[in-house]
């Protein structure tokens, strides 16, 4: 019970200060996106050389992204927006408000277009900022979409060659035992990779892979408490 209550403050908290009090209806899957954003964010450093101050503002967008959904699920990609601009985010100033409310925004549906409120009073820097850590959060989204953590981790590496453009190798480390759900998650990503190709001009592959799990005392590894469909027999 005293763990519990220690958790609860910690989520008082992180509304207060990170999301500056917006409510969400699934909290932990924003944090589980927020988590494969910055993997992403992480991995991704050769194509964007960004610090920690763009690391926050991807934060903040990952963690209200879905905000909206509590007004309306149609449209809540715009209603998130709208929530974030009506906010109080401590430790940013307004400029960067926007900026966390058009990156939330942009996690799903339209791409970003120069007539969009919001965006197009952007300076251009901040414009080309939205669509990089835009593109990341659109990314992440997409294998968190069953709300389940079924995707939990993204590493992987990028490959440059002069005059040709960047190649995104993105190891998808899961511990999904339904073959539909994965090939469903994976097609969601393939869909929705739109935004991270144009704002690098890369081209992004997936390698899934099940996650890797202990051996039991009979020399088995099992997922989740489910034997894995290949085995490696022994003599």
């Amino acid at each position: 019970m005293k763990n519990e209550g220690n958790d609860h403050r910690l989520i008082d908290r992180e509304f207060t200060f990170t999301m500056g009090g917006v409510p969400v209806d699934d909290l932990d899957h924003a944090r589980h996106v927020a988590f494969l954003a910055q993997e992403l964010f992480t991995l991704t450093w050769p194509l964007h050389g960004f610090g920690q101050d763009e690391a926050r503002l991807l934060h903040r967008a990952a963690l209200l992204h879905d905000a909206g959904i509590l007004v309306a699920y149609h449209g809540h990609h715009k209603e998130s927006l709208r929530l974030i601009m009506q906010a109080t985010l401590p430790g940013i100033s307004e400029a960067e408000r926007a900026e966390v409310a058009c990156i939330a925004r942009y996690h799903r549906k339209a791409l970003p277009q120069r007539d969009h409120p919001v965006y197009r009073d952007l300076a251009k820097l901040a414009r080309q900022r939205v669509r990089e850590l835009g593109g990341i959060l659109r990314l992440a989204d997409a294998f968190d979409f069953a709300h389940d953590g079924g995707v939990s981790h993204l590493y992987g590496h990028v490959l440059s060659s002069v005059g040709k453009p960047a190649q995104v190798l993105l190891r998808v480390v899961h511990r999904i035992t339904d073959h539909e759900e994965l090939r469903d998650i994976l097609e969601r990503a393939d869909m929705k990779r739109d935004l991270f190709e144009r704002a690098f001009h890369c081209r992004v592959s997936f390698s899934p892979e099940i996650e890797a799990v202990p051996v039991t005392q009979n020399g088995h590894g099992t997922l989740n408490g489910v034997y894995p469909l290949v085995e490696h027999l022994t003599d």
